[in-house]
């Protein structure tokens, strides 16, 4: 039997009180994105009212809400989710990559992120760890709805749910409208979706590319052994590099070497490493990327042609296509001395070094093929240089907000000019060693800093800004390569300042080498004097290769575009 309800018809008990809080607590990452979104007024009230009436009517399901709102916690997981991705990006839903990137990141890479994201994880826990209790004490009341505001909360969620439907109809008439989209949590749910169906995919990778060959062969070649090096470059913007016109001199020297050609106007891709980088070391491109899939890396193409390949990474091996790609190499070395984890100690860029010159020293293996993946300026940048390279003080950020903004600069400051110290070692390995050497660098995204008022940090938002989008990027030749291939080094020196993106990587390395394949074309090629550069594209959240202009970026993006004298075409 029910117990008597002593309240009066006009106030609400704690059951009652219990299901409102819960309808308003599980809106709040609605409320939020409304506020941050630019969402139409008809796709803002969509968003309140199809996920609220859905709320409401999963509350009354019985006669107490205790039991359903525990059973919401995985929606609760979520919101708190995206409620800490709208403080550290300022706004967007939880993307696919987001998802991926839970998949990929490293256990002491995601703690350094989020040993600095307290105040938005306190807040969840404020929010969300109460009505948790409240659910709790709800099952442990007997006490229950009462029958008239039971029967009013159900007109009223067929009202809001019916409102919710006329609403996005309207918003519909809008091309970019979708629930599916814009209303969460199903828009995160359809992510989810997505994400799963990659991750299978990715996981086929080596049945569905097992047959692939890029038919590759040298033609030109020189007296001398010659030697290649790819270095993949981490969250590394442009806009932070002396070399590109900083103030701060955190490339200095880089600055003077000779034979370095800095290509100053490359775009990524995609803002997120586990497509960005894929993107560098494949044929592949933003407009055919689902073709990765049955496809090899340019590490294929390079033993096709009679080179030793040599994988190097500070990365930990994350099960993404980065690895299988490295796995074409006949030799891998991990520098992290936890291989086969999650778990690595996040060592400074610079420990590759003896591994380097050890095999740039060893002849015997003829011509070679290094390709470098460091960790570079990869959050916390605090732990990516040794101390002696913390030109720039103060550099310890102990959170992430706009009142810290100058540790955060000078912590990725030091981070590149400790990128610089690496880099300029490498070349003076390649040079010393006498052979016909060549060195090409590329980031596969930039990095928010809090640049403007949007207050933006990190990457792989769902929508790019200008500072993730302009890549670090550069060649260097040595003597030797000059003197034997010199129309590629003056096609270089002619390509610096044209539009390019990280798909031309692929292209400009092996082409470099003089490789020929019908995978390599040289009008993508940044050492080819037949260099033409389409109409830039992007690799969205959802792996559509859209323009770069429309890819979400906003008035703030186009006016630095406009600045630095880059084209966004």
């Amino acid at each position: 039997m029910w117990e008597k309800d002593r309240t009066s018809s006009k106030q609400m008990n704690f059951q009652e009180k219990a299901a409102l809080m819960f309808v308003f607590i599980m809106l709040m990452p609605n409320i939020l994105l409304a506020c941050t979104e630019d969402y139409s007024a008809a796709a803002i009230a969509a968003s309140l009212l199809l996920p609220g009436a859905c709320y409401l009517l999963w509350s009354m399901i019985l006669r107490r809400p205790g039991a359903m709102i525990l059973w919401a916690l995985p929606m609760m997981i979520l919101g708190a989710f995206q409620i800490v991705l709208i403080y550290l990006f300022g706004g967007s839903i939880i993307a696919v990559d987001m998802f991926t990137n839970l998949f990929t990141t490293n256990a002491s890479e995601a703690g350094e992120l989020l040993g600095s994201l307290w105040p938005s994880i306190l807040f969840v826990c404020l929010l969300y760890i109460p009505l948790i209790a409240v659910g709790i004490v709800s099952l442990r009341r007997k006490t229950h709805y009462r029958p008239a505001f039971r029967r009013r909360s159900l007109y009223t969620a067929v009202g809001m749910l019916l409102g919710g439907i006329l609403c996005s109809w309207l918003a519909a008439q809008r091309p970019d409208y979708g629930i599916r989209y814009q209303v969460f949590p199903a828009n995160v749910i359809y992510n989810i979706k997505l994400t799963l169906d990659k991750w299978n995919r990715s996981l086929h990778y080596p049945e569905t590319s097992r047959d692939f060959t890029f038919h590759a062969h040298k033609e030109q070649k020189s007296s001398q052994r010659e030697i290649y090096v790819l270095v993949i470059g981490e969250a590394s913007r442009a806009d932070n590099w002396s070399l590109f016109g900083y103030e701060r001199q955190t490339t200095p020297r880089l600055a003077k070497r000779e034979g370095l050609v800095p290509f100053n106007n490359v775009l990524t891709q995609c803002n997120a490493t586990h497509k960005s980088v894929p993107i560098i070391l494949s044929p592949v491109s933003a407009k055919n990327f689902n073709d990765i899939y049955s496809e090899k890396s340019l590490i294929t193409a390079f033993k096709e042609a009679g080179f030793r390949t040599l994988f190097i990474s500070n990365q930990v091996p994350n099960r993404s296509l980065i690895d299988y790609f490295s796995e074409e190499a006949e030799e891998r070395i991990d520098i992290s001395p936890r291989e086969g984890t999650l778990i690595t100690d996040n060592r400074p860029d610079g420990d590759m070094l003896p591994f380097i010159r050890e095999k740039i020293a060893d002849t015997t293996l003829g011509n070679l093929l290094i390709v470098l993946h460091t960790y570079g300026s990869h959050y916390n940048y605090y732990h990516r240089y040794p101390r002696e390279f913390a030109l720039y003080q103060p550099d310890l950020v102990s959170s992430i907000n706009r009142r810290n903004r100058t540790e955060v600069v000078n912590a990725y400051d030091n981070s590149v000019y400790y990128t610089d110290f690496v880099l300029d070692e490498i070349i003076s390995t390649l040079e010393q060693s006498g052979d016909c050497t060549a060195l090409f660098y590329i980031s596969d995204h930039g990095e928010d800093l809090m640049d403007d008022r949007r207050h933006r940090f990190l990457h792989a938002s769902p929508t790019p800004t200008y500072y993730q989008l302009h890549v670090a990027c550069f060649g260097w030749f040595s003597p030797s390569y000059r003197e034997t291939f010199p129309e590629k080094y003056k096609a270089a020196q002619e390509n610096v300042a044209k539009p390019a993106t990280t798909a031309t990587a692929f292209h400009t390395i092996t082409d470099m080498a003089s490789l020929q394949s019908p995978y390599i074309v040289p009008t993508r090629s940044l050492v080819s004097d037949r260099y033409r550069q389409g109409p830039r594209m992007y690799l969205n959240d959802h792996d559509k290769a859209v323009a770069v202009t429309d890819a979400g970026l906003k008035k703030q993006d186009f006016e630095v575009f406009q600045q630095r004298g880059l084209l966004t075409e």
